[in-house]
């Protein structure tokens, strides 16, 4: 063996030494917001992209606004006497009939209510015993006309005070244990309970909230330069704030006769066509007008416009395959188009496809998308 091969040999072994010593390639760090797809995911998503244009369109007034019961399907139920409550017979979320009792008092208007009926009704007797006693002496000729007719007037009298006695008792519905029964005026759910057994309570203390949850309206202040277009019948969009991916269309149903002279706006109610599951009174809502401002935005298909922890996002393509999430405020056009607010010109972006992007960035499974 030649000095050469020798020596061939002995560098041979150590870069193979070398290469046994050598440390593994880093992998990239990526930003925060980016994300690789491989060639793999890229045939399965089957992403579009395009590079995006400011158009000048009309962007819809969002109105802010709450969800409620409508004026003529809810109750405000308040004391009708002074006393001390003894038992509150409903809690939150109760579904009662019209006339259900809710609310039981102790009131010593109740006690003068039973003493003044007993009373009506003895004065109604003894009268009644009268009359009868000078209509038979009449028909002797024992005594006078006027006598009979007198007795008549306190009849009469008596007749209506028992009256008066009794529908006071009735007003109050005498409980079995003597307390003032308050009754629901009508049907519907409990929405809130006001007071505890054992408070004090005078005429008109607010007692319990009734209403019914299967019709909702959402009452918002609609500024005057925009209420000229909204009329009694016409439909507008409402957003809930709990669940902003889901629009309800909704009927004006009235419109204020005023502009209230400080919002400088028209209060307007309208019906919900349908009730999201979960949606309560007091929520807060967004009417969406179509009639807003015209301003520069880009206009994307709603599937774009992805909705993450931190708010919406659109997926900017730097490289084929590399993909960094956007921040952007997006206003939904009606037709299943969004106006993008924060996207300059130029750009290009994911336009179909973007579930894909965002589910590779939130470290989703390629098989669960």
């Amino acid at each position: 063996m030649t000095r050469r091969t020798i020596a061939s040999m002995a560098m041979l072994a150590a870069l193979g030494a070398c290469a046994r010593e050598a440390p593994p390639p880093v992998e990239e760090t990526l930003p925060a917001g980016t994300v690789v797809l491989t060639p793999a995911r890229l045939r399965t998503a089957r992403l579009r992209v395009d590079t995006v244009a400011l158009t000048t369109v009309s962007l819809p007034l969002r109105v802010p606004a709450t969800v409620a019961t409508p004026d003529l399907a809810s109750a405000r139920v308040g004391s009708i006497v002074e006393g001390r409550v003894d038992q509150v017979l409903v809690i939150p979320g109760d579904r009662v009939a019209a006339g259900a009792p809710l609310i039981l008092i102790h009131s010593h208007e109740l006690a003068t209510a039973h003493r003044d009926y007993a009373s009506a009704e003895a004065e109604l007797t003894a009268a009644r015993a009268a009359y009868d006693r000078s209509a038979r002496l009449l028909k002797d000729e024992a005594v006078a006309q006027e006598e009979v007719e007198r007795r008549a007037a306190l009849l009469a009298t008596a007749k209506a005070e028992f009256r008066r006695a009794s529908e006071v008792v009735d007003h109050l519905h005498p409980s079995p244990q003597g307390d003032v029964t308050i009754r629901a005026p009508r049907g519907g759910v409990v929405f809130q309970v006001h007071v505890q057994a054992g408070e004090a309570v005078t005429p008109g203390s607010m007692l319990v909230d009734l209403g019914d949850p299967t019709q909702l309206w959402a009452t918002g202040f609609v500024p005057e330069n925009a209420a000229i277009t909204v009329t009694p019948g016409s439909r507008v969009a409402v957003v809930i704030e709990a669940m902003p991916d889901d629009t309800v269309m909704a009927l004006v149903v009235r419109s204020g006769g005023m502009v209230d002279s400080v919002r400088r706006a028209v209060t307007v109610r309208v019906a919900l066509e349908r009730v999201p599951k979960g949606v309560r009174p007091g929520m807060f809502a967004s009417l969406v007008l179509p009639a807003g401002a015209r301003a520069e935005r880009v206009v994307l298909a709603e599937g774009a416009v992805q909705r993450m922890a931190d708010g919406e996002v659109v997926f900017v393509q730097e490289t084929p395959g590399r993909f960094r999430a956007r921040p952007v405020k997006a206003q939904p056009l009606g037709d299943g188009r969004v106006a993008v607010e924060g996207l300059p010109a130029g750009v290009v972006v994911v336009t179909e496809g973007a579930y894909y992007v965002r589910a590779a960035l939130e470290g989703v499974p390629a098989e669960e998308t």
